[in-house]
């Protein structure tokens, strides 16, 4: 089950990173459609591939233009071209709505530019570049706009749902697909759920909602996201259902009631063998048996942990569970095997955090057990960190 779930982790990072490996070698081989909705806001698809469409928004400011998903950073002097050819002006403020690459790859790009980044806090504990970073809600008038974002537990640590009230455009990056199955992130099916409940009530019947890849269609509507929901929740207690019956991963993969599930998503019915990722990710985040640890016996943990080279690493409890953070670098969710030793949630290597206590059982360090030769161990040091 591990080795297979490590998989999954792969093909989910691919998602997010296989622009990376498509990247033309000329800006010319970029093709960027724009889709107007009205004199102030347009749409834009990247095609990175033929199948494969990034989603971005502009809002034209009277001196300026905002850009919501700043994409990957090679096809940046494309989508810098192609906004000034729609709109004569320059991009003055990014937006980042979320923590999968392509929303921030190119901030340093549009920041060198003389762009501002603005961005929900968490994205700080990531490789982005940062600036004005908000709390738990946002809003700001940009030309005759207002944007309007909102944080929400959907899909992963930095995401938001961005309004724009005057046009009626909601922005949901791929915390909502038209095409498949959503990755629900470290806070579960629930947190997704409770996501796009923060979305429905936020849109109305008439509002246009974009996705962070094109997929089906450029864009959905109100009932579309509650369509996904109940998807979700059936297929997941399904899941649940059937491995509590002892079913294997194989044989649910083949299962018709599991497919029938997701018959919104044509994806699964052209190529079942799909849904094994999304059915080993529901096992493994959500009916794995735990070390259980309480919300305010998990406060103990929280603090700052610095190293005698001053490395400095942050823990914090966010909707119960507990994180590991360095400003920069990343953002773990961990999952507790004992009350020392706690594994990082959906990693299926052997990496670890490791707790000190004092004798009067105060929690006093942390030591960070990265795998051998991995990638995280040249850049999480494996030695102690004193709580400050």
């Amino acid at each position: 089950m591990k080795k297979v779930y490590l998989i999954l982790l792969v093909v989910i990072l691919a998602q997010s990173l296989s622009v990376l490996a498509a990247t033309p070698t000329k800006i010319e081989q970029y093709d960027i459609t724009s889709e107007k909705i009205t004199d102030q806001v347009y749409v834009l698809s990247v095609a990175w591939s033929k199948t494969s469409f990034i989603n971005s928004a502009i809002i034209v400011g009277d001196k300026g233009v905002l850009l919501i998903t700043a994409q990957m950073s090679p096809v940046a002097p494309s989508l810098e071209a192609k906004i000034k050819e729609l709109t004569g002006k320059p991009v003055t403020h990014v937006f980042n709505m979320a923590s999968d690459t392509f929303h921030f790859h190119a901030n340093q790009y549009f920041k060198e530019r003389g762009a501002d980044l603005i961005a929900h806090k968490a994205l700080k504990y990531s490789q982005a570049s940062t600036e004005i970073l908000f709390e738990d809600n946002f809003s700001m008038s940009f030309g005759d706009e207002v944007l309007t974002a909102r944080h929400t537990l959907a899909h992963n640590s930095a995401q938001t749902i961005v309004y724009l009230e005057n046009s009626n455009v909601m922005l949901l990056g791929d915390a909502f697909r038209t095409d498949k199955l959503v990755y629900t992130g470290y806070h579960g099916v629930q947190g997704h759920l409770d996501g796009f409940n923060q979305a429905y009530d936020m849109a109305n019947d008439k509002t246009l909602i974009v996705s962070g890849h094109k997929g089906l269609r450029l864009f959905s509507q109100r009932e579309d996201l509650k369509q996904a929901g109940e998807t979700l929740s059936n297929f997941a207690r399904l899941v649940g259902k059937k491995h509590s019956a002892g079913m294997s991963v194989a044989d649910m993969t083949a299962d018709q009631e599991l497919l029938k599930a997701v018959a919104i998503y044509p994806i699964y019915r052209d190529r079942p063998e799909l849904i094994k990722y999304n059915i080993i990710q529901l096992i493994e985040l959500e009916f794995r048996p735990a070390y259980v640890i309480d919300s305010k016996a998990l406060q103990a943990y929280e603090g700052q942990y610095q190293a005698n080279d001053g490395n400095l690493l942050e823990v914090s409890v966010n909707n119960g569970l507990l994180f590991v953070m360095q400003e920069g670098k990343f953002n773990f969710a961990l999952s507790p095997l004992s009350p020392e030793k706690f594994e990082l949630k959906g990693r299926t290597d052997s990496s670890h955090m490791l707790f000190h206590f004092s004798v009067d059982g105060q929690v006093t360090g942390i030591s960070p057990k990265m795998p051998k030769d991995s990638y995280y161990e040249k850049r999480i040091p494996a030695v102690i960190h004193q709580k400050i």
